[in-house]
């Protein structure tokens, strides 16, 4: 016995039903599109260490480099100054404070080398003691005379690559096992 559709459906053709079934799944699956936000619009930190806005001064990428809990440590970052005058900030770790000027409209590197871009540097900014274990993170407080003390969670990083030549010394680093210098591999 053969079945013969009902005459409505005999009009419309095979492609026709076809391009109506593709544009049904295709809304149906764009929905979980439109109930999951855009991973691009949501900020976030793609470094090891942390971002802090203070003022017209970004701290961006900060870190310590340490050996050890205890050991000396060298603060890592990028401060921006997007001002028309220089920022005085005084960095405090501990019972420790180092002040820097940053210049108007000028980035400076915290470890006092130079930027690609700027010629400007700083005196590099030291941990005598690091309060936190690598992989902890440690309180540091940025001063600015315009907008005071903020304190910031700083990310305490092992001292080997790609750090390893971060150390306050710039040109050795010691492993926390020993106290033997090595020279940082090229």
């Amino acid at each position: 016995m053969t079945r013969r559709l009902p005459s409505s459906l005999n009009s419309v053709s095979r492609p026709a039903v076809g391009a109506l079934a593709l544009a049904a799944t295709a809304t149906t699956l764009s929905g979980c599109m439109y109930l999951s936000p855009a991973q691009t619009t949501k900020s976030y930190e793609a470094a090891d260490g942390t971002d802090q806005t203070i003022g017209s001064l970004q701290l961006q990428n900060l870190l310590i480099v340490a050996s050890a809990k205890g050991a000396p440590g060298a603060l890592q970052g990028l401060a921006v100054n997007n001002a028309q005058s220089p920022i005085k900030l005084t960095v405090t770790t501990g019972d420790t404070s180092t002040s820097i000027t940053v210049p108007a409209a000028t980035a400076v590197r915290l470890d006092g080398k130079r930027t690609a871009a700027d010629k400007a540097t700083v005196s590099p900014v030291t941990v005598p003691s690091v309060a936190a274990r690598p992989g902890k993170a440690q309180k540091v407080t940025f001063t600015t005379q315009k907008t005071g003390s903020t304190v910031v969670e700083v990310p305490v990083l092992l001292n080997q690559g790609p750090y390893g030549t971060a150390s306050p010394s710039h040109d050795t680093y010691t492993t926390p096992a020993s106290t033997e210098t090595k020279e940082p591999e090229a």
